[in-house]
């Protein structure tokens, strides 16, 4: 965000709350119903921000230039018995090395599979996804590598939903639902070209 303002007059939203968070959002203006517009400071791309997401700083955030970005970013609500987990990762790479990209992306959620490849207008997205039971409790993974068609630019988008305590009686997180959320996150990130 460009200037600085009054706590108490910014949106009373988790992310705007947080300093660290409110200084990587590009305004206090939703874009969508509960999100927020993220411009990344490499200035190569920007995505939606969910208005209760933050993160904290380094080693949660991390740049290198304008040719690398990585975010660790969660909204985590107690009483509503969830947790959503984000991480981002920004290069210059796009699709000249998306085998190796992929390959990481898979051996970081340990996944042995197949993408399927979504097309978007100006954007590729190899998409995935799977679950993890550990200890009673199932965490659901989205998550992909998205590409820009018009500039060497690429994004890892992992997404995780889960239930915060699986024994609750208010377990409620529908699979469907968030890969759809998921899906949504990823096609709306939107690159740009070098000046």
């Amino acid at each position: 965000m460009k200037k600085e303002v009054d706590r108490e007059e910014l949106p009373h939203t988790a992310a705007f709350q947080d300093e660290f968070t409110r200084s990587l959002l590009d305004s206090p203006e939703e874009v969508e119903d509960g999100y927020y517009l993220f411009k990344s400071k490499t200035g190569g791309y920007s995505m939606l921000w969910p208005k209760n997401a933050v993160t904290d700083g380094p080693p949660f955030y991390q740049k290198t230039k304008d040719s690398f970005e990585k975010i660790i970013f969660y909204d985590r609500k107690e009483e509503e018995n969830y947790r959503y987990s984000f991480s981002t990762t920004y290069s210059t790479y796009g699709e000249s090395i998306i085998d190796s990209s992929l390959g990481i992306l898979s051996d970081s959620v340990g996944y042995d599979g197949e993408y399927e490849k979504i097309e978007t207008e100006k954007t590729r997205i190899y998409y995935a996804k799977s679950q993890d039971s550990f200890e009673g409790s199932t965490t659901h993974f989205f998550f992909g590598y998205i590409t820009s068609k018009e500039t060497q630019k690429g994004l890892e988008y992992v997404f995780s939903a889960e239930c915060i305590d699986s024994s609750s009686s208010n377990c409620n997180i529908d699979f469907n639902k968030e890969e759809k959320k998921a899906l949504h996150y990823m096609k709306t990130v939107k690159f740009y070209k070098d000046e």
